[in-house]
């Protein structure tokens, strides 16, 4: 056995790390940073009533979806894998009459697998039997355990951040934001592994195959007849729908994102993988998730990205908006609370009351914050007076309409009311627009600030009684 074991520091790990995880992580802390005030605030459920053609929508788009599975998680027969089975198909179909295309996918029954699995702040990996029988070269058990020890390696790489995402997933509610990550740091694994075997690909690309289908079947696959597969399955929209809530990305995809990686980061392995493989197509980077540009020498001068640092940038600003708007509209509700406190004493001051005139009220309407000593809020003008009997909607009357609305004006400096719109309904509409009517282009004494007129925004409650 080797000793000489080399620890990845975490500039190597940046380098060879999937190009689409760090901006995924971004995506991801967004949505998670939002979900926990949101939940905090509480959730609103809702009950769909399905209808017989939306059941039969969701069966029909469902059964897409799990075919579009199919072919990025199983081998389809074809003339370039099994071609012996896909000829007795063939020869069958024309026999009983058949002329529409039959799928024949081969899967792998469990029997060659591996997975891994967390208890609380243990983690194992578990490793089927036919992995350790012969046949199984040590640097496919290498990258079959590497890919999970590479995971957990990026998991770290994202600190308290990843945390954060992590508990997120558990709520479910953002998840369709969540999960890309998840499936990068899946493709970061992957390439780990590959790193850790020193680019050899031809042995990655082996034990991928066998997940496929199996120890013995592993072998007599075509990789050609893997990437059409990933041809079908790249810009559909079905498969599109069945990695949206999935934390691994589809099987075809992984298989040309190693080649992919290889290409760009290891050549003359990916190479060596081409010579004994001709039929390789030269579109692979269109077929990957992302394309890898040629990577520059690892050393002492590469500059790799962590993006932990922004991502805490975006974590706090988020929570910074957040925390913002809940303040903001905090004070807006204690403004008005505070302004239909303060009017349940003055609310006599504007009564519309039927056949007696308000002409000249004897105290100033309620304003939205109280005054203090060197400011004053707007008033009424005793040379301007209000009358609400004038603006009593007569239908209002004979349907005997009653109750509060409040008003929210601007008095200028000049003391004439503009803007003036419903803060607080009545409800009644014909009320409402009364309240308004009543208010619009009135004039009124303005506000001041140390005995000089200023422009300010208030609350003007008025009560509409009959008697």
């Amino acid at each position: 056995m080797s000793t000489d074991i080399e620890r990845m520091d975490d500039r190597t790990f940046y380098y060879y790390a999937h190009p689409l995880r760090r901006r995924r992580f971004y995506l991801a802390l967004v949505f998670a940073t939002l979900l926990f005030p949101l939940v905090a605030f509480g959730l609103i459920a809702g009950t769909i009533f399905l209808i017989v053609p939306f059941i039969a929508f969701l069966v029909w788009i469902s059964t897409r979806i799990y075919f579009a599975r199919l072919m990025g998680d199983t081998v389809l027969v074809s003339k370039l894998n099994y071609p012996r089975v896909n000829t007795i198909a063939e020869e069958l179909k024309i026999k009983l009459g058949y002329k529409k295309r039959i799928f024949v996918f081969v899967y792998e029954s469990a029997h060659f697998n591996a997975y891994m699995s967390q208890f609380f702040f243990r983690r194992a990996i578990f490793l089927n039997s036919e992995i350790l029988e012969t046949g199984v070269s040590d640097d496919e058990v290498r990258w079959l355990v590497g890919r999970f020890i590479g995971y957990l390696r990026t998991r770290k790489q994202a600190g308290v951040l990843g945390w954060l995402i992590r508990a997120a997933q558990y709520l479910l509610i953002f998840n369709l934001f969540l999960l890309p990550y998840e499936r990068a740091m899946v493709y970061t694994g992957d390439r780990l592994a590959v790193a850790a075997i020193r680019g050899n690909v031809s042995s990655a690309l082996s034990a991928l195959q066998k997940l496929f289908v199996g120890r013995q079947l592993g072998y007599s696959l075509n990789p050609e007849g893997i990437i059409e597969q990933q041809r079908e399955v790249k810009g559909s929209f079905f498969a599109f729908l069945a990695r949206l809530t999935s934390g691994f990305p589809l099987m075809t995809m992984r298989y040309v994102d190693l080649m992919v990686f290889a290409k760009a980061h290891f050549p003359g392995e990916y190479w060596r993988f081409v010579a004994a493989n001709p039929s390789i197509p030269e579109d692979l980077p269109r077929l990957a998730a992302t394309s890898d540009k040629p990577a520059p020498p690892l050393n002492e001068h590469t500059r790799v990205k962590s993006g932990i640092a922004v991502g805490w940038v975006i974590c706090a600003s988020v929570l910074a908006a957040v925390t913002l708007a809940a303040i903001n509209a905090s004070s807006r509700i204690a403004s008005t609370v505070a302004a239909l406190r303060g009017s349940t004493q003055d609310s006599s001051q504007l009564l519309a009351e039927p056949g007696v005139p308000n002409s000249e009220p004897d105290n100033p309407p309620a304003a939205a914050e109280p005054a203090s000593a060197s400011h004053t809020v707007a008033a009424m003008d005793p040379a301007h007076p209000i009358s609400l009997s004038d603006f009593y909607p007569p239908q209002s009357k004979r349907s005997g309409e009653q109750g509060r609305c409040v008003v929210q004006i601007t008095v200028r400096k000049d003391g004439r009311v503009t803007n003036p719109s419903i803060a607080t309904s009545s409800g009644f509409a014909r009320l409402d627009k009364a309240c308004v009517d009543a208010l619009r282009n009135q004039q009124m004494l303005p506000s001041t600030e140390n005995g000089a007129p200023i422009e300010e925004t208030v609350l003007i409650p008025i009560d509409w009684k009959l008697n």
